[in-house]
């Protein structure tokens, strides 16, 4: 467990005396994060810390609260989403026990300590289901992407085979052809929403995967992340999306090429119509 803790340097000496209770009852288990030099980039290594902790800790003292880098810290941890407890110093003031508002006030550190554990192990236990229905979330969106290229396939496959059998079945006249260029057009224009779906697939299993990370780093393990490295480095993975579409571009191709030659076989026929149009005009 990991504690982020805030005091201000005036109270260093009751400060670290608490430090050293929280360390002496938890046997060492719990690792102290603090940033007590005031350097140029102070609250970027803050902010850095907060995020790497599990909770962040104010001890508060007499004057806690009327120091600037206290309450930018305090409101960086609200916006980080870290849940905060204070423990009370021998100097404490009424007036900083009343600036606690929204988080916990301990009397010393034995009392917070076995706060933070029964609390640090329900958190663990709620990120491991969290991540158990992230990871389910986006075995679905597979499957469901898997449904849609199958389904989009099937519609255009079957406008271009409707396309063939009507063409086939009026021995393609001109008007029959007409047909076939409509129906191949749909289907090109088909391609394109199918395309689009795909890379909206891709987006969405994308940013599951973003807040899978999250919850790694929040349980201190890198699986996703190690087996991506592993398939981008070492084995020249190519992700599904890039896979699908270019799947989708050859089969647009494809089509185009059939529209390509309906167009071109229906201005013959018209070509050939052409004369007898003019011969029935002279008569």
């Amino acid at each position: 467990m990991k504690v982020f803790i805030c005091y201000r340097s005036i109270d260093k000496v009751n400060g670290d005396e608490v430090i050293s209770e929280l360390l002496q009852n938890s046997e060492n288990s719990v690792a102290i994060l603090k940033q007590t030099e005031h350097i140029d980039n102070w609250k970027e290594i803050v902010e850095s810390k907060m995020k790497n902790s599990d909770f962040v800790v104010i001890l508060i003292g007499q004057e806690t609260f009327q120091s600037e880098p206290i309450n930018w810290e305090l409101q960086k941890a609200k916006i980080l989403n870290k849940q905060i407890v204070a423990i009370r110093l021998r100097n404490v003031s009424k007036e900083s026990i009343q600036n606690c508002q929204g988080f916990q006030i301990f009397d010393n550190a034995a009392q917070a300590l076995k706060y933070l554990d029964k609390t640090y192990l329900i958190d663990r236990q709620l990120k491991i289901e969290q991540y158990k229905i992230m990871v389910s979330s986006t075995e679905k969106v597979t499957d469901s992407r898997m449904k849609v290229n199958n389904l989009f396939f099937t519609i255009t496959s079957s406008i271009l085979s409707v396309a063939l059998v009507l063409g086939k079945t009026y021995s393609f006249i001109p008007l029959s052809v007409i047909a076939m260029v409509v129906l191949s057009a749909l289907a090109l224009l088909t391609t394109y929403f199918w395309e689009k779906l795909v890379k909206s697939y891709g987006k969405l299993n994308t940013g599951k995967f973003k807040v899978i990370n999250r919850i790694e780093n929040d349980l201190r393990t890198n699986m996703f992340d190690e087996e991506w490295k592993i398939l981008t480095g070492d084995v020249n993975y190519e992700p599904n999306t890039t896979t699908e579409s270019k799947i989708v571009e050859r089969f647009r191709y494809f089509i185009f090429l059939i529209l390509s030659i309906e167009v071109i076989y229906l201005l013959y026929k018209l070509y050939e119509l052409y004369p007898i149009c003019i011969c029935i005009c002279n008569n």
